[in-house]
């Protein structure tokens, strides 16, 4: 149904969905960085990734 993801401002750019699961993979690859453990960076980014390819990602982003 049109209008259910605009923002109150109208731009539908601007209503951003929020998913728990992509900001802990994204947290863990920033802190995997912060320790310059790349291994563990690129896992974040893998399982990042296919969440994001899953049904259970509520705040899928386009490729």
């Amino acid at each position: 149904m049109p209008g259910l993801n605009v923002a109150p401002d109208g731009d539908p750019a601007s209503a951003r969905v929020v998913c728990a699961s992509c900001e802990e993979f994204r947290q863990g690859e920033t802190e995997a960085d912060a320790e310059r453990d790349w291994s563990r960076a690129t896992d974040c980014r893998v399982l990042l990734r296919r969440h994001q390819d899953s049904a259970e990602c509520v705040a899928r982003e386009p490729r």
